[in-house]
């Protein structure tokens, strides 16, 4: 990055350009998650119909798109801050097009899968960009919290209607043409959106070396202790957060026989984002004024998570304890989410891109080992009939090591916390 794109990262926003800058990413991101949520609630069933190769197919290709979107924008990192940000996020949002729009087309394991490594690649490359411009226009945390908790808001909107998108459009003995082709649509709309109100020429920092995350970058994260704290508990609290894709998603299929129940629960926490994500925001933006830390919010969100996790251990009634836990689940991820970016943007790293990497592998791992938990784990203790201990074992080890990492935080001296400083701009 040169000296003049650098100061132009570190002008403030007027109102008018930060309110169009929040309208252009909300109106891209409703777009581009209405593709995305309205193809994942089928994609294994159109998998499963596209090819002869079964359940390994189908295993391997949600394993796939789930790492690529995760993190394969690592592979590209050398070049993206060759490009400016339009340029980068509008490739990726086209490149999730073409995957996803082609799959009806083809029937062989192999191209199906490649298929959908191209369409996670382009949702990775969005994503990290989304996010690095994020934390590189706007200064302080309390700012960023607020856009990354707007953008929340617009994935949660396009959450909740894209299940119904995928009711409406697909059915078991269906093609998928009808509804990948308004997939493909989604992305191509978002990414004319990303044409109006983004800054023009400016391009993301490039990283201190020639891999994604230098050894330099690592060092100082892992050295630093409130960094490490970060990270071990992003990891944990998308863990956890994975358990309602796999393990809860298994018990409401299992235990719950009326549709609509099911599908309440299933779109409760979107829905509730939408409506008080805002309001929430609001209260973390006055705590934040008054010195929390995003340290903190992660350890209390994650600790959240795993009191949703205890109400369904405690032997009530499955629909009692899966509503409540419901409930606590989504204030859960209104805290959780937004503060993972506000957290990682605050890294005394200089390259936010690097930073963004770091959080990008932290949140993969953590979530990638919830899902293969969730699944096959929980699957068998419930076979077993010991699904309550399952969830009590979650909650308990979180319930005793999230309050020790945040106590042995505090501990800190003043001394320590002047020489390695947690503020993004007193290390941009």
């Amino acid at each position: 990055m040169t000296n003049d794109q650098a100061g132009a990262a570190a002008v403030p926003f007027t109102a008018r350009k930060l309110a169009v800058f929040n309208l252009v990413l909300g109106v891209d991101h409703v777009f581009g998650c209405l593709g995305l949520f309205s193809l994942m609630p089928v994609l294994g069933v159109l998998l499963s119909r596209q090819t002869s190769g079964g359940s390994m197919v189908v295993g391997t290709g949600l394993f796939i798109y789930t790492a690529a979107a995760g993190i394969s924008a690592l592979l590209v990192n050398h070049w993206l801050p060759r490009f400016p940000y339009v340029v980068g996020m509008t490739a990726g949002l086209c490149l999730s097009a073409l995957g996803f729009g082609l799959l009806p087309y083809v029937h062989g394991p192999v191209p199906l899968v490649a298929l959908l490594a191209v369409a996670g690649l382009g949702v990775s490359i969005h994503f990290i960009l989304s996010r690095v411009m994020i934390a590189e226009l706007v200064t302080d945390d309390i700012g960023r919290h607020r856009i990354y908790s707007m953008l929340q808001i617009a994935v949660n909107i396009a959450a909740a209607i894209g299940p119904f998108a995928a009711s409406l459009l697909y059915s078991t003995g269906s093609d998928g043409r009808l509804l990948l082709g308004l997939v493909a649509l989604s992305y191509v709309l978002a990414a004319v959106s990303l044409l109006f109100g983004l800054p023009r020429g400016l391009r993301p920092p490039p990283t201190s070396g020639q891999w994604p995350i230098s050894r330099a970058a690592l060092m100082s994260v892992l050295r630093h202790r409130i960094g490490l704290r970060v990270v071990v508990t992003t990891v944990t609290g998308s863990f956890l957060y994975a358990q309602f894709f796999s393990a809860f998603a298994l018990l409401v299929a299992h235990e719950i026989r009326t549709g609509a129940v099911r599908a309440v629960l299933l779109a409760g926490p979107a829905v509730t984002i939408v409506a008080l994500q805002t309001a929430v925001t609001a209260v973390v933006s006055r705590l934040m004024k008054r010195g929390l830390r995003p340290l903190v919010m992660l350890g209390s969100a994650t600790l959240m998570f795993a009191a949703a996790m205890a109400l369904l251990g405690f032997g009530l009634p499955v629909a009692v304890a899966a509503g409540v836990s419901v409930a606590v689940f989504s204030v859960a991820e209104m805290l959780f989410t937004p503060m993972v970016s506000t957290a990682f943007a605050g890294l005394p790293i200089a390259s936010s891109l690097e930073a963004f990497n770091i959080r990008q592998v932290s949140w993969t791992l953590g979530e990638a080992l919830g899902s293969l938990s969730g699944g096959a784990l929980f699957l068998f203790c419930y076979e077993h009939g010991h699904q309550g201990t399952y969830w009590l074992v979650l909650a308990g080890v979180t319930a005793v090591g999230m309050p020790l990492l945040l106590l042995s935080a505090r501990s800190r001296t003043d001394a320590q916390e002047s020489a390695a400083p947690l503020s993004a701009s007193a290390t941009k």
